[in-house]
């Protein structure tokens, strides 16, 4: 791509080169037609001026000479002859009338003595009769023909010096903008190599907040997610083969027991048997929840305007038949309403999980629900407040519960320990954060707080 945009340039270069060229023939063209236009003008001036000196069928010959002089000025040569041919006056008799100081200052502007060449014939004509002939040459005006080289010179240099300017300014620059377009590009593509070799810890430095910077940012998420996802892929993995690995090698034993007659009764033999079984059903279903909450984390989050309390209370009615079974309380105690704009289904994920766990370790009393802004991050959060009455948790345990596949109570199989690790990786997903403080027999309290406005 640098190749690409220095070419692109360096093709503005050229075009600007050959406009220049162009103006200059335009510019040397005009002056040569507007010193030419001036030249004819100020000739047949004197072509008038000297037809105007022949009255009454003679020549005056005062107003011949001052027409003649005026000639002179302009750097012309010119004879005037009569209708016959013969020679009235001429510029030489014109000079040898002038005085001492002005013919020397009329001999320093034309070098007359190197007068050569052809003349030029003009008929002259009054009222319609031709009365004589003018002949013309131009002096060789050296000072004057200097003049006008040296203008057209200078116009010359000018226009090179500009080009040289501006085609070594556009050259350095094109060096300057093709490493500094192509460069991050480069270091995109870079990286996107490393992430294709399965190094996922790369990053990009956004240096500009134009397109490229936003690209860049955007290739930092991805590079974030395929991070994270690759992380829980091995979590996830290491999980499963360990979770896996004690209902298979209990059953390898109960079978191996039974074959060898170390276990009489088969029928309780296969009860074990069919009970892991049960197990490692359980076990794939949980891992396909947990698959079905990854894919969330990485989808793209739909924010929506809603009230906490009415959104609260419509999850707490529709799980509050499976508490009054056990004989629990739900119990809402946010003093006013709240909006958020927060992804919808990720909280309701999170507030079921947290309210199942608590069903499940809750055996008498029951749940209150607490809401409001989090001033202690300066208003711009929201949180969740959930109290049980239950079990509570172990202090050794506490710093554990959000591992997958972690249970602080194993008495029974009931659960897989998933709940409260989705819990964790959906509120860290929706940029919040959760705490929980939990003493055994007396219950636990979990907190999550969120962005009022997420806009992930």
């Amino acid at each position: 791509m640098k190749t690409k945009i220095f070419l692109a340039f360096i093709i503005v270069i050229l075009a600007a080169l050959l406009s220049n060229f162009i103006f200059e023939w335009l510019i040397m063209k005009d002056f040569d037609n507007y010193e030419k236009g001036v030249k004819e003008d100020q000739f047949y001036w004197i072509l008038s001026s000297v037809e105007g000196s022949y009255s009454g069928g003679r020549w005056n010959t005062k107003e011949l000479s001052e027409s003649i002089h005026w000639s002179m000025m302009m750097g012309l040569n010119i004879k005037v002859l009569d209708s016959s041919g013969q020679e009235i006056i001429s510029s030489m008799d014109a000079m040898s009338s002038l005085s001492g100081t002005m013919k020397k200052r009329m001999e320093s502007l034309f070098h007359i003595h190197m007068a050569g060449g052809k003349f030029d014939e003009y008929p002259l004509y009054a009222k319609g009769r031709r009365i004589g002939t003018l002949l013309s040459r131009p002096f060789q005006k050296e000072k004057i023909k200097e003049k006008e080289a040296a203008f057209k010179e200078r116009t010359k240099n000018f226009l090179y010096v500009s080009f040289m300017i501006a085609g070594g300014g556009s050259l350095l620059l094109a060096l300057l903008f093709s490493q500094y377009l192509s460069g991050p590009l480069s270091r995109l593509k870079k990286a996107a190599e490393k992430i294709a070799q399965g190094d996922f810890h790369v990053r990009i430095a956004a240096q500009s907040s134009d397109e490229v910077g936003k690209l860049s940012e955007s290739f930092n998420a991805m590079a974030d997610s395929l991070q994270k996802e690759e992380k829980l892929r091995k979590h996830l993995m290491s999980n499963i083969a360990h979770e896996l690995r004690t209902p298979l090698t209990i059953m390898k034993a109960h079978m191996e027991a039974m074959a060898d007659g170390v276990i009489a009764d088969k029928e309780k033999g296969l009860q074990n048997i069919a009970g892991e079984i049960e197990r490692l059903i359980k076990l794939v279903k949980g891992i396909e929840d947990i698959t079905v909450a990854e894919a969330s984390f990485f989808a793209r989050s739909e924010t929506t305007e809603t009230s906490l309390r009415e959104f609260l209370t419509g999850i707490a009615d529709d799980m509050l038949p499976a508490f009054k079974d056990k004989g629990l309380e739900v119990e809402i105690s946010g003093k006013s309403d709240l909006v958020v704009a927060v992804d919808i289904g990720k909280l309701e994920k999170i507030v079921r999980n947290i309210m199942s766990n608590a069903l499940k370790y809750t055996d008498h009393g029951g749940v209150s629900i607490d809401y409001g802004v989090d001033h202690e991050q300066g208003g711009s959060a929201f949180y969740i407040d959930f109290k049980d009455s239950g079990k509570g948790i172990p202090g050794s345990e506490i710093t554990r519960i959000f591992d997958r596949f972690h249970r602080a109570d194993r008495s029974g199989n009931d659960g897989l320990g998933l709940g409260l690790a989705i819990v964790k990786e959906l509120v860290s997903v929706m940029g919040g954060k959760i705490n929980v403080e939990s003493e055994a027999g007396r219950g636990s309290a979990f907190r999550i707080s969120l962005p009022i406005r997420s806009w992930i």
